[in-house]
């Protein structure tokens, strides 16, 4: 049989590939894949895969300090991407920094280094890139709201949002707005996408995160667990637990303490703006017995559209050195038509109807339209030096010379004064001060302008009818010319008929020589 030359090539007789043959080959890189992922996690810390596997679309993780939150965000964006071919993965921080400096070189470089993924890492994009076409990408969103409206437009797999209780940005409408939609297509297997918030317990008592971890914002999973649960730092966080208990116990009574080691929501009373204090500044009924003409009553007004419009009515007395504050509502997207009806609202009270009504002029050309087509008295509130009238008004607030209704009357307005905290940076308050942007503010403003524009400090004491000759109308007549001539006619009476008024002999005044 005459050989064939075939110029060097090998002809070879393909083998069919069965359909049985190409399932076994899927099932055994489906395994190869599960095992990849596997070896991401420790067994030692069941937590944590528990967390990962929940099947829930939004899903939370509360926890101290050193429990391994950002490494936790950081290998569930890694089994994502490795059982997600071409997928997106989007990690946010308060800023782009931030962000990097948290999950960048210390955890996706660290897990991509150890399990040999094989990874590309661009440092001027922030994005990790893996052989699946897979990609996670590190973002800010807490500089302004651009940079959320950046992330519009977009199409994830898994969202992880770090450090949830400090955004200045609203996070409803991050996570609700912005992100939800983008997450809303399925895979291969028909699943939606994930958003995970990750965070601390801080002073910011309000907002998303902490309604969520609190219990009040239904959907979401919650899952919570402690430094000591931590199986790479567990023995150390014991150690400096013990070590706080037997050196530093009075740090141990701190809101730092009770936020970081505990993971309690504690206010630290020395970040709050305002010094209101439940048990000095809070009353039940008015004051009776003063005289009904001598009261004042002032309407402050605070302006909004996306942020509440909010009223908030106040009193004081000529003859009290208290302003009382009677009441505080605020609602949102109200016209200049709805705010001057509500304004007359209060105007057309019986008993309580203010004479001057104080109002953010930061929209002038609103004020003025309300003035052309109103007869309400307004008066623009002067804004300027809002930090030094604050702290004024905090030492009214420390001697109780500013009292709110107790109960349903003044609740917004208790509620702001009791979360309400300076920006800080760390744990030190920013200089100079500001209100921190993501907490409401807007009844705290409106009972500013009211107070700047009360004059209880110009308070009289109320002046009592004394009976004449009584030891009180003696006391405060000493002094005077009129009393001495009063004495000397009654003495010389006296002396004339030997007879007191009364009809008896006077023994209370005896014969005096003048």
């Amino acid at each position: 049989m005459a050989n064939k030359k075939f110029s060097g090539t090998v002809q070879r007789k393909a083998t069919a590939i069965t359909p049985e043959m190409r399932a076994a080959a899927a099932k055994h890189l489906i395994e190869l894949r599960k095992a990849k992922i596997d070896s991401l996690f420790d067994p030692a810390f069941p937590q944590q895969r528990a967390f990962i596997d929940d099947p829930a679309k939004l899903k939370c993780l509360f926890s101290t300090r050193r429990a391994a939150k950002s490494f936790t965000a950081g290998l569930y964006m890694v089994s994502e991407a490795l059982k997600n071919a071409s997928c997106n993965i989007l990690f946010i921080g308060l800023t782009r920094e931030s962000s990097k400096n948290i999950i960048w070189k210390d955890i996706l470089k660290f897990i991509n280094i150890r399990n040999g993924l094989g990874a590309v890492f661009n440092e001027t994009s922030l994005s990790m890139t893996f052989p699946n076409g897979s990609v996670i990408r590190v973002t800010g969103v807490d500089a302004d709201e651009d940079e959320m409206r950046k992330l519009l437009g977009g199409k994830y797999r898994l969202v992880c949002i770090d450090e949830g209780s400090l955004y200045t940005v609203d996070t409803r409408n991050l996570v609700y707005g912005v992100l939800k939609p983008a997450t809303a297509d399925p895979n291969a297997a028909g699943e939606r996408g994930t958003i995970c918030m990750f965070g601390t317990a801080s002073n910011f008592v309000r907002g998303l995160f902490y309604d969520v971890t609190t219990g009040k914002e239904p959907g979401w999973s919650l899952h919570s667990w402690s430094a000591l649960d931590n199986p790479y730092v567990a023995k150390q966080w014991q150690e400096e637990l013990d070590e706080i208990s037997s050196q530093r116990p009075l740090y141990m009574e701190t809101p730092q303490f009770k936020q970081w080691y505990l993971n309690a929501w504690v206010v630290d009373q020395e970040k709050l703006v305002y010094r209101f204090n439940p048990g000095r500044n809070l009353f039940h009924e008015m004051p009776i017995g003063l005289d009904p003409t001598g009261w004042t009553f002032v309407l402050g007004v605070d302006l909004g559209w996306e942020d509440d419009t909010a009223f908030t009515l106040g009193a004081y007395h000529l003859n009290q050195p208290i302003l009382y504050i009677l009441r505080s509502v605020s609602k949102k997207h109200m016209t200049f038509d709805q705010v001057a009806d509500k304004i007359n609202e209060f105007m057309a009270h019986r008993d309580q109807a203010p004479c001057r009504v104080i109002v953010d002029g930061a929209s002038k050309q609103g004020v003025e339209t309300m003035r052309a087509r109103s007869n309400i008295p307004f008066e623009i509130a002067d804004k300027l030096g809002k930090v030094d009238f604050i702290e004024l008004m905090n030492s009214d607030f420390v001697q109780g010379k500013i009292k709110l209704k107790d109960g349903l009357d003044c609740a917004i307005l208790t509620d702001e004064y009791t979360s309400l905290v300076w920006t800080t940076d760390g744990d030190k308050i920013v200089v100079p001060k500001k209100e921190h942007p993501a907490l409401p503010n807007h009844a705290a403003d409106s009972c500013l302008y009211l107070w700047r524009n009360s004059f209880h400090y110009h308070f009289a004491d109320a002046k009592t009818k004394l009976v004449t000759g009584s030891r009180e109308w003696y006391a405060l007549n000493s002094d005077t010319e009129t009393i001495w001539q009063l004495e000397r006619e009654k003495l010389e009476h006296a002396q004339d008929t030997g007879w007191s008024e009364g009809g008896g002999w006077s023994s209370e005044f005896p014969e005096v020589k003048i």
